[in-house]
C-alpha cells in the first residue's frame, strides 16, 4: 500500500513539474538564450571556476525551510563545455537542516589556483566556511570538519566576517574577508586581508586597500569581492548593498600584501539590475565575467526570477582601461541574419529596419554622428511607437543611456534608483539608465546589443556595457529603428541576427 502511494505520490509531482515548465516556457519574459534557473529565484554569481574543460557557474538559489516556512539560500550549480548549452546540476553545498543554519548559505567564491577545487563562503551567524570537491564534475563538494576557519568573532573588531574570496599562491592561501573595515581612516568600502598555509588556519593581516570619496560614498561596501590580475595590473571586482545593486571595480597594483587603486569603475548605474559579479580564469587565459540580473517586476507569481549575464570577457585595453567583450563562442547561436549597407540619416530622422524584428536578436551597428547631438537605436518597438526601449548616445552630455521611458504598460514594472541620496527620501524610482561615456573625435558609435525578451545587454566601444530589464507588454512590440536629433550622422553598417533558443 505505501509503494502504491509512493507511485501516486511520484506521478502527481511529475505532473506537477510539467504544469510548472509549461507555465515558465509560456511567459513572454523569461530569457531564451541567457543561462537562467530551471525555476525559483537566484541571485549572486558565486564560485565561478573551470575544471577538466568545463565551465561552472555556482550561485544563491533557494530551498525550503524544513523547519520554518521559509526559503533558505543555497548553493545551486550549473555547468557547460562551450558557454553557451548550459547542464543544471544539484545543489553543491546546502545548508544544515538541524537548525544551525537558520539563514542558509551566503557568497563565496572558488579559491583561483586551489591543488583541489575548493570553495570559500559564507554562513551567518556563523562565519567563513570551506568545502572541497574531488568530483572531476564538481557535482559533490565536502564541508570541512574546522569549519567555520574565520569564525564571527565573539567580541568586535575592525574586520568584519562577510561575503569572502581568495587565491593561492606560492604554497599560501590569501583571502578577503568581509565588506567594511572599522579601522580609523579606511571609512567607504573596503575588506580585510587574511593568510593561511593550509586554509584551515587564518591570519588577519589588516585592511587590503584604502578606498578614496573622489571615487565612492562612504556609505558604499565591498561585498562579494573578486580579486585577480588581468594585464599588467590587479582588478578588485565587486557588488554594492548601499547604494543597493551597485557593480563596480578598481584597477590597480598589488604590492606586499596590499592592493593600492588607481582607476576606478562601475558596471551598473541607477535604474540598471546588474549586481552580484563574479568571475573566472578559463584554459585559454581568459578572464570570463557573470553577473546577477535582477527583476525589475514582482516575481513571485511567475514562478522563477533572475537572469545570468552572457559571458563576458575582461581585459585590459592598450590604455590601461577596462575592455569588455562578449564570448565569441556565442556566434555559434546566429541563425537568420540580415546586413544593411550605409544610409546617410538626416537630422531628426528615425529610419525603420523593416526586415528586422524580434525579441530574441543580436544587433551589431556603427554609426558615425555629423553633428547628431544625440543618436541611437530603438528595439522592442510596437508599430505606434506607443511601445519602444531607446539607446541612445548624446554628444552633449557624453553619456550612454537606456531610456525606459515607454519601455512597457505595466505600471507594476519600477526601476529603482540607486544613488545613497535617495536613500532618506526623495525619488524612488526612475525611467532610465545613464552612464559615462566619450565617444574620441571621429570615433563612431559601435553598439554589440543582445536582446533575449526581458534581458537587454549593450557593449558600447568595448569599454562599456548596459544591462537592463525591459518588459513590454504587447506581443507586436518588435521593431527596430536608427534615429537621429540635432544633427545628420552615417549608418555605417547594422548586422542582425536572431538566436536559436538553449532553453524552454
Amino acid at each position: 500500500m505505501n509503494a502504491v502511494m509512493s507511485i501516486e505520490a511520484l506521478h502527481d509531482g511529475i505532473g506537477k513539474a510539467r504544469e510548472l515548465r509549461e507555465y515558465l516556457s509560456a511567459d513572454p519574459h523569461r530569457p531564451r538564450y541567457h543561462l537562467i534557473p530551471p525555476d525559483g529565484f537566484f541571485n549572486d554569481a558565486n564560485c565561478n571556476l573551470f575544471w577538466n574543460g568545463r565551465y561552472h557557474v555556482f550561485y544563491l538559489g533557494r530551498m525550503p525551510n524544513p523547519n520554518a516556512d521559509e526559503w533558505l539560500p543555497v548553493l545551486d550549480h550549473s555547468s557547460s563545455s562551450d558557454l553557451v548549452h548550459w547542464i543544471h546540476h544539484p545543489p553543491a553545498i546546502k545548508p544544515a537542516t538541524d537548525g544551525s543554519m537558520p539563514r542558509g548559505i551566503y557568497s563565496g567564491d572558488a579559491i583561483e589556483n586551489a591543488p583541489i577545487p575548493t570553495m570559500i563562503y559564507h554562513v551567518p551567524n556563523q562565519g567563513t566556511c570551506i568545502a572541497t570537491s574531488e568530483d572531476d564534475d564538481l557535482i559533490h563538494w565536502m564541508p570541512s570538519p574546522a569549519n567555520p576557519v574565520i569564525p564571527i568573532p565573539d567580541e568586535p573588531q575592525e574586520y568584519h566576517v562577510f561575503d569572502p574570496c581568495a587565491w593561492y599562491e606560492n604554497g599560501t592561501y590569501y583571502a578577503l574577508i568581509g565588506n567594511k573595515n572599522s579601522r580609523s581612516g579606511y571609512e567607504g568600502d573596503a575588506t580585510s586581508l587574511f593568510r593561511s598555509d593550509d586554509c584551515i588556519h587564518w591570519e588577519y593581516r589588516g585592511p587590503f586597500y584604502k578606498s578614496s570619496r573622489r571615487w565612492t560614498d562612504e556609505v558604499e561596501d565591498c561585498a562579494c569581492p573578486d580579486f585577480f590580475p588581468l594585464g599588467d595590473k590587479y582588478m578588485l571586482l565587486m557588488h554594492g548593498h548601499r547604494p543597493y545593486g551597485m557593480a563596480h571595480y578598481y584597477l590597480g597594483r598589488y604590492e606586499n600584501e596590499t592592493f593600492y587603486p588607481e582607476t576606478h569603475g562601475r558596471m551598473n548605474w541607477q535604474g540598471g539590475q546588474l549586481s552580484g559579479p563574479e568571475t573566472l580564469l578559463d584554459d585559454k587565459g581568459r578572464r570570463i565575467f557573470f553577473g546577477w540580473i535582477r527583476e525589475a517586476r514582482p516575481w513571485e507569481q511567475h514562478g522563477w526570477a533572475s537572469v545570468m549575464t552572457l559571458p563576458r570577457i575582461l581585459s585590459l585595453r592598450e590604455d590601461g582601461n577596462l575592455r569588455i567583450e562578449t564570448a565569441p563562442e556565442l556566434e555559434k547561436l546566429r541563425a537568420k541574419d540580415y546586413h544593411q549597407e550605409t544610409v546617410q540619416l538626416k537630422a531628426n530622422m528615425e529610419f525603420n529596419i523593416e526586415e528586422v524584428r524580434g525579441d530574441c536578436l543580436e544587433l551589431k551597428v556603427e554609426i558615425e554622428p555629423q553633428g547628431a547631438t544625440e543618436f541611437g537605436l530603438k528595439v522592442r518597438c510596437s508599430p505606434d511607437g506607443v511601445e519602444e526601449t531607446v539607446i541612445v548616445y548624446s554628444s552633449i552630455t557624453e553619456q550612454l543611456k537606456i531610456d525606459l521611458t515607454k519601455s512597457t504598460l505595466d505600471n507594476e514594472v519600477q526601476y529603482p534608483r540607486l544613488t545613497p541620496q535617495d536613500e532618506d527620501g526623495g525619488k524612488r524610482y526612475t525611467d532610465s539608465q545613464t552612464a559615462p561615456f566619450t565617444l574620441t573625435e571621429s570615433e563612431p558609435l559601435k553598439l554589440h546589443i543582445f536582446l533575449d525578451k526581458s534581458v537587454l545587454e549593450v557593449f558600447a566601444n568595448s569599454r562599456q556595457c548596459l544591462t537592463q530589464r525591459i518588459y513590454p507588454t504587447r506581443a507586436d512590440s518588435l521593431g527596430i529603428s536608427i534615429f537621429t536629433k540635432g544633427g545628420e550622422a552615417i549608418l555605417n553598417k547594422l548586422d542582425a541576427w536572431t538566436i536559436t533558443p538553449t532553453v524552454g
